[in-house]
């Protein structure tokens, strides 16, 4: 939102919009793109003067999405929406306090927002009269537009294929109403704004809201009341040969006096697709994309960072590496190059590991500098700042990669394995959510799991996830791990057998066993814990 540094009424609405960020990370508003959009567009429009003049008919076209022939005198629909973002407000300020002191209030009988608390001085609107707003984004839009353009020329005329974004590009079709019926035409619009908010939130894949040349898929979408409630159907098409990649089709039950629950649908289907692991970047595996572009790079990284084999390493390090070099605005490429430089100093000791970090940690700031909203880039500072010691800005990125995209979950696996590391008490059931979305986790998630069952001297549920992490030619650690669950169990000769595994991989570890931690970030209490485990076999 902006600011106007010399308007007196400055301070007060950095109070308004900490506070709308702290209402959008509930997870009610997390659930309902929909709500996050018309409060942020009530707030918008009362700070820029303009709360006593809302009529139903710009809340439903510029908030909520309705067409241009949308009848307020026939059509309840905008109502209906700000009573309900009234309950949810009601329900966030129940068990949250404002974050400074400020409550954000939409009273019954208007659409004007009420701050509790100070009363903010409105912005001076930009543009005069009723048609502002429109006229407003309509100049932004040429202006970013003509910005792409010159970007794209000057891009494409270097040769420098780095600059050229080869990521898939998606158009999503206007989800289509079956029925005539208006409750069925809404819930269809919703439907398309949810998939869409979804859909944006994932930095591999480009989405567009119009049918162009070039674009690689197309997302279409049903929906048709039947007895018990509405039934979806969902398609991606690839454009470029016609074929169906992926279709699903379901039953929805009505819920809290809507016919679905609109959010769950959207944020599961664009989990889905557009996870690393998901439809989409499966089927880019099968398009072999070349490695030296920025897409197939990426791919290569993906698939790497899945198992990690060391005679792949090589050549993705060497396209990320390229990639940073040939495109130095690009965050995704800087937060590749910091995921390397902070592996590599996992298997360093002392200044060296302490300057690796630094590098890995200064090319996650370039990335978050370049594209704040990345959760991939705060992903990078996250993991960056742990193995630093820097817990609280590691925190807040852990908090942010959850914000900015709570249906990825390959980042939100990373985020739970770290918070419980750190003996964060949500940690395990961020993990457990990026579970149930991934198709196939990466094994090394299970990491997280066996320290959280650890914490709680759970050794039946560690030895489970030390079996789940085992791979044919498994790191000292993984032995480990299996060590201390069998030990804890009481199966000591097995046990013995796996700690013999690390002594024989590296002896050091006979004499300084819990130096087998050292790469990890644990809190004092996990690290006190598993030392505690690793005693029984190791009997150092």
């Amino acid at each position: 939102m902006h600011h106007d540094p010399i308007h007196p009424g400055d301070a007060v609405r950095r109070k308004v919009d900490a506070e709308l960020e702290a209402i959008e990370a509930d997870p009610a508003f997390q659930r309902a793109p929909v709500m996050r959009r018309l409060l942020r567009f009530l707030v918008t429009e009362t700070l820029g003067g303009r709360g006593d003049k809302l009529k139903s008919y710009a809340i439903a076209v510029e908030a909520l999405g309705r067409e241009a022939d949308f009848d307020p005198q026939t059509d309840s629909y905008p109502r209906v929406q700000v009573a309900r973002l009234r309950k949810l407000l009601d329900a966030h300020y129940a068990h949250a306090a404002p974050v400074g002191g400020i409550q954000i209030r939409v009273p019954s009988g208007g659409y004007a927002v009420e701050f509790v608390g100070e009363a903010p001085a409105p912005l001076v609107p930009e543009l005069p009269g009723p048609k502002a707003s429109t006229v407003r984004y309509a100049a932004l839009g040429v202006a970013a537009l003509a910005v792409l353009l010159a970007a794209l020329f000057l891009w494409r005329t270097d040769g420098n294929a780095w600059r050229v974004r080869n990521f898939p590009t998606i158009y999503l079709a206007p989800a289509t109403a079956l029925d005539a019926a208006q409750p069925q035409r809404d819930a269809a619009v919703d439907l398309t704004t949810g998939l869409g908010e979804g859909l944006d939130r994932f930095t591999a894949i480009d989405v567009v809201r119009t049918p162009a040349s070039g674009t690689d898929y197309r997302i279409d979408t049903t929906l048709r009341a039947v007895p018990g409630g509405t039934r979806i159907n969902i398609t991606l098409t690839s454009l470029d040969t016609g074929r169906v990649v992926w279709s699903r089709s379901g039953l929805r039950e009505p819920v809290e006096g809507r016919l679905f629950d609109v959010d769950e649908v959207a944020a599961t289907v664009t989990a889905r697709l557009a996870q690393p692991a998901g439809v989409i970047h499966n089927d880019g595996d099968q398009r072999n994309i070349d490695i030296d572009t920025p897409y197939g790079c990426w791919l290569a990284l993906r698939s790497y960072w899945r198992m990690m084999p060391p005679e792949d390493e090589p050549k993705v390090r060497g396209c990320v590496t390229a990639w940073v070099a040939g495109d130095p605005k690009s965050a995704m490429a800087h937060g590749a190059w910091s995921w390397f430089l902070a592996q590599d100093a996992l298997k360093r000791t002392g200044e060296e590991r302490a300057d690796l970090l630094a590098g890995a940690h200064a090319e996650a700031l370039k990335a978050v500098e370049l594209q704040p909203n990345d959760p991939g880039a705060q992903y990078s500072v996250m993991r960056a700042a742990l193995y630093l010691g820097l817990d609280r800005q590691a925190r807040a990125a852990a908090d942010r990669v959850i914000y900015f995209n709570p249906n990825n979950p390959e980042f939100m696996a990373g985020v739970g394995m770290f918070k419980i590391m750190m003996g964060d008490a949500d940690g395990e059931a961020v993990l457990r959510k990026a579970l149930s979305l991934h198709p196939n986790p990466p094994p090394w998630v299970q990491s997280g799991l066996f320290f959280a069952a650890v914490s709680r001297d759970d050794a039946e549920a560690a030895l489970s996830a030390a079996q789940d992490f085992q791979t044919p030619v498994g790191p000292p650690l993984q032995h480990a791990m299996m060590a201390m669950a069998l030990a804890r169990t009481g199966r000591m000769e097995e046990a013995q057998a796996e700690w013999q595994q690390v002594v024989a991989a590296d002896p050091h570890y006979a004499e300084t066993p819990e130096s087998i931690f050292d790469p990890l970030p644990l809190a004092p209490r996990v690290l006190e814990r598993s030392i505690a485990w690793l005693l029984l076999v190791s009997g150092a």
